[in-house]
């Protein structure tokens, strides 16, 4: 579903933000919705969630600490066509993400790194594998996509940015209308309210930015406490915070629960999906 200008104008009135509309509207950015679909037992290839992966001949199942890392969910990439994102994603092929239930790493510290992995399949035939951990298999289904709309986060890099140039220019927004504005426009268009299961665009961030944590934790420092956003290393790293883009974020649901109701967010360099290297991603999690 699109979001005309009108229809970005209306929701600004509904949320004492009309006379921002314009301001605000340069600030959107595009993202593709994703949602289980109807198919328990979707086709070899096909974009689902749950189950066992579908990857070609010799692969070999990442683990973590002894341990296997569950499968997650596939994109099959031409599904995605005629959506938008901010992400230059390929036109054909499988993106396969895989994550450790079991430990529910957050992504603070360096150790966590291997707690995930994203692959990328182009061009090659692939076979369904089994779950090697049933325990942690999340019920299998087909997945639908559909357009969705975000506005930068409150708290975030970008939402400081937005609202320190509406301040510069003489005009204050109420931060409490802004937060439901920005929920508004990510519920346009989704099959249902309130679910953030996404590709692209700003992340639903709970607790705060994360591409610094990002960019600092995936050149080796912990930031499980705050010396760690004190390394002498910061000052040469953090203009690189800005390269990190949100791949896919995948909020608890009825099926999977994230520490307490939280969001995983997988996030990778803009210059690493240019180059289709999904080897060097990193992964969060936030919760309340």
């Amino acid at each position: 579903m699109t979001l005309s200008g009108q229809e970005f104008h209306d929701l600004c009135e509904q949320h004492d933000l009309g006379a921002h509309a314009g301001a605000l509207q340069a600030w959107l950015q595009a993202r593709i919705g994703y949602s289980r679909g109807d198919d328990a037992a979707a086709a070899v290839g096909a974009s689902r969630i749950g189950g066992g992966p579908d990857v070609p001949s010799g692969f070999e199942w990442p683990t973590h600490n002894g341990r296997v890392l569950d499968f997650m969910l596939q994109v099959n990439l031409a599904d995605l066509q005629g959506l938008v994102s901010d992400l230059e994603l390929p036109g054909q092929g499988v993106m396969a993400f895989f994550y450790d239930v079991q430990g529910q790493p957050w992504g603070f510290d360096p150790a966590h790194v291997g707690g995930h992995r994203v692959y990328l399949f182009e061009n090659q035939d692939l076979h369904r594998l089994p779950v090697p951990d049933a325990a942690m298999e999340l019920p299998p289904s087909s997945l639908a996509f559909h357009q969705a709309w975000s506005l930068p986060q409150p708290y975030s890099m970008e939402s400081e940015a937005l609202l320190g140039v509406l301040a510069a220019s003489g005009s204050e927004v109420d931060e409490d209308s802004y937060e439901a504005l920005v929920d508004a426009v990510s519920d346009h268009g989704a099959p249902i309210a309130g679910q953030r299961h996404v590709l692209g665009g700003y992340p639903s961030s709970i607790q705060g930015d994360m591409k610094l944590e990002a960019q600092l934790v995936s050149h080796g420092i912990c930031c499980g406490h705050p010396e760690g956003y004190e390394d002498p290393r910061r000052a040469e790293l953090e203009e690189g915070a800005h390269d990190w883009r949100l791949l896919l974020q995948m909020d608890s649901d009825d099926d999977a629960m994230w520490g307490d109701s939280g969001i995983l967010y997988w996030w990778i360099r803009r210059e690493d999906l240019a180059a289709r290297d999904v080897s060097r991603t990193w992964l969060g999690l936030q919760c309340s």
